[in-house]
């Protein structure tokens, strides 16, 4: 029995379309690092807040670092794939970072770092999400 040259192409492209399909990971990532990061307002080598989620861990969890000893706390807004509004708050002073929890099928897509300050208003950096060209 032959086979046509375009049936051979047919049943090859069946098995490559397989053969993808049956690599795909169980889960998901935002596809890229999200990042955020807040400079004070008149100095922008001085930074204050780094918020972060990476492609390399699975973008799975938010960390947020407080990066100057200056006494106020700061946080991460974030948003997952299914969960939009999240909050993580950082309190441990400079040089610390707090993590979130691990999700691997509701991934980070958004962080904003922040920092608080009593008696005015929060200050927050600029959001990140996937495909910003940021």
């Amino acid at each position: 029995m032959q086979f046509s040259r375009s049936a051979k192409k047919a049943a090859m492209a069946v098995v490559m379309l397989g053969a993808i399909a049956g690599a795909s990971p169980a889960y998901a990532d935002a596809g890229e690092d999200v990042t955020s990061q807040l400079n004070h307002h008149t100095n922008p080598n001085i930074h204050l807040a780094y918020a972060f989620s990476l492609q390399s861990n699975g973008n799975k969890n938010v960390g947020v670092t407080d990066q100057q000893a200056d006494g106020n706390g700061v946080y991460s807004e974030f948003d997952r794939k299914n969960t939009k509004g999240l909050r993580l708050l950082n309190n441990q002073g400079a040089g610390k970072t707090t993590y979130s929890d691990n999700s691997t099928s509701n991934y980070v897509v958004k962080v904003t770092a922040c920092i608080h300050f009593d008696g005015t208003p929060d200050k927050c950096g600029p959001d990140d999400r996937p495909g910003d060209g940021r």
